[in-house]
């Protein structure tokens, strides 16, 4: 009986020290979530701008630190990124109005990255 406990007795122990120190670290994610909006003076905030070009982050940055897309309905682009960091944002956005003149609109910011965390910068674009 004694042979059995002292068999026993470090069995226990040892899984009790495999469950204390082993855990699942949960995956840290860093999304953003940059929305556009036309402005007259780059203070005011106007409509927002459906099909605007964003980029995120510099064409010289690592791959995993840029982001290219357009907006959607909502005037909105979200990526997620991988690791924390502070990126330049760009935003243009060309159209043709009722009178056959080109229009362009540009936009830029800075975003920081938190983890866990849905950042959102708005961009004023501002006619050129």
């Amino acid at each position: 009986m004694v042979k059995k406990a002292f068999v026993f007795i470090p069995v226990i122990v040892a899984v009790v020290l495999v469950l204390l120190f082993s855990r699942c670290d949960k995956e840290t994610t860093y999304p953003v979530k940059i929305i556009c909006n036309f402005s007259e003076t780059g203070i005011d905030t106007g409509d927002v701008v459906v099909g605007a070009e964003v980029q995120i982050g510099k064409t010289n940055y690592a791959s995993f630190a840029q982001a290219t897309g357009n907006t959607n309905a909502t005037g909105s682009f979200s990526h997620t990124f991988t690791y924390e960091a502070l990126l330049d944002v760009t935003a243009t956005y060309s159209k043709i109005d009722s009178l056959g003149v080109a229009r362009t609109y540009i936009g830029a910011g800075q975003v920081k990255l938190m983890p866990n965390e849905v950042v959102e910068k708005t961009i004023l674009m501002i006619e050129q």
